[in-house]
């Protein structure tokens, strides 16, 4: 049975992407072969009705190849995969590893676009970042643009802003569950009960990403909005200004931006 497409990694995103993808109708399942090591993972896969491989070497066959594990997993990987035998469509979505490496590891016959999705691809609402290797054709371009867009949303960038593009889109979120855990905190420390501190949290946060999505005005005139001279919000906004924790903001996409630059030098 022909494999159209193969996916190294079915964890969270390798998951998410494929059964965005199955939810399309862009992919039948018994024309997707799946490896992974974790037992969990492959019962996962094949729950959802896709061919699971024994080793990763079964992978390189495949005109499409998704390559969803951790960057750190690559090299052994890319050992077991070895040189691809014919072109192939090699789509990463894995921080710090660039094109540059990945056709020294898998060969001439690859055929590179890099994805940062992030988390909110499970449930369709992700952002992804696409940058396309020089060899990939028109076709190439489509079907992941198209891929992805079963997720989210999808917005092409330049390889050089693949590691920004981690620092703000891939880990962003975490900095939204950052912020809701703190706030989460300060509801009990209010006076809230935990149940009630967790649903006024969570619909916050809900609200104000809606407003922001669906308004004009930029994130700081919304600010603006919400705060009155002297009043309760201007008066939380102090504390979080005097803290640095705009700045901390700042400096915190900076450093995973640094970070997905170590990884691919580490590569």
């Amino acid at each position: 049975m022909a494999t159209t497409l193969a996916v190294a990694g079915f964890g969270n995103m390798g998951g998410a992407i494929i059964r965005g993808m199955l939810a399309a109708g862009r992919v039948q399942p018994d024309h997707v072969l799946a490896f992974d090591p974790d037992v969990r993972c492959s019962t996962e896969a094949k729950r959802l009705g896709l061919r699971v491989a024994s080793s990763a070497a079964a992978l390189s066959d495949a005109s499409t190849l998704l390559i969803a594990v951790k960057p750190q997993r690559y090299r052994d990987l890319a050992e077991q995969l070895g040189t691809l035998p014919r072109p192939t469509l090699v789509i990463s979505v894995m921080a710090g590893i660039t094109m540059h490496a990945m056709t020294g590891t898998l060969g001439r016959h690859a055929r590179i676009a890099r994805v940062m999705p992030n988390t909110p691809a499970r449930i369709g609402a992700g952002m992804s970042t696409v940058a396309f290797g020089d060899s990939c054709t028109a076709a190439d371009r489509e079907e992941v643009v198209a891929m992805f867009e079963t997720v989210g949303l999808v917005h092409r960038i330049d390889e050089s802003l693949m590691d920004a593009a981690t620092a703000v889109c891939g880990s962003g979120p975490a900095y939204i569950f950052h912020l809701a855990e703190h706030m989460m905190r300060g509801a009990r420390e209010a006076g809230f009960d935990p149940s009630t501190a967790d649903l006024l949290v969570r619909q916050t946060i809900l609200g104000a990403a809606e407003l922001l999505r669906h308004s004009s005005d930029d994130p700081a005139e919304l600010r603006r909005a919400v705060t009155s001279p002297a009043g309760t919000t201007a008066a939380a906004l102090a504390v979080l200004d005097a803290a640095g924790a705009g700045e901390a903001m700042v400096r915190a996409i900076v450093a995973a931006r640094d970070r997905g630059r170590e990884l691919s030098e580490g590569a």
